[in-house]
């Protein structure tokens, strides 16, 4: 859950970026803004329609959509796409740069920080002159279900 005032800043750029690219500013689309920065998990479209549903919210599934494309172009939401077919979202505003790790087997993602990342961009910023606005990483794997000592047994 986001604090209150930094809900207002996040309020703040949406209702701007809004304004001045001509598009409404209607209480259908806050409502998404606020759903989305009220879940601290990953989320895909049709999911979170259904949420907005569920809890009596008057909005559509195209609303959703089209306020989710706007999201993406004014940086408050990140895309991804984790090995399935839907893409998969997260709020983006005040939140730091991190890497995922996709459990194929579960179907679970693990955010995860590394400083050693943060090296190698730096080392690429120097190498090709460039500035990195943001990465992605994405490591895909499955839960190993072996203890130790079957491993060893084996040996």
């Amino acid at each position: 859950m986001i604090a209150e005032n930094d809900f207002s800043v996040v309020k703040n750029v949406f209702s701007s970026y809004l304004e001045e690219n001509g598009l409404r500013r209607t209480p259908e689309r806050f409502a998404i803004l606020e759903q989305i920065y009220d879940s601290k998990e990953h989320f895909d479209v049709d999911s979170l329609y259904v949420k907005m549903k569920n809890e009596n919210f008057r909005v559509s599934r195209a609303t959703v959509y089209n306020t989710i494309e706007v999201l993406l172009d004014c940086n408050l939401i990140r895309k991804h796409q984790f090995g399935d077919d839907k893409a998969h979202y997260e709020k983006s505003f005040f939140y730091r740069q991190h890497d995922h790790i996709i459990l194929t087997d579960t179907q679970e993602v693990v955010e995860f920080c590394d400083p050693r990342i943060e090296a190698i961009k730096k080392t690429i910023e120097e190498v090709f002159n460039i500035t990195v606005d943001s990465h992605s990483l994405y490591f895909y794997g499955t839960r190993n279900t072996e203890t130790k000592e079957n491993q060893s047994a084996k040996s």
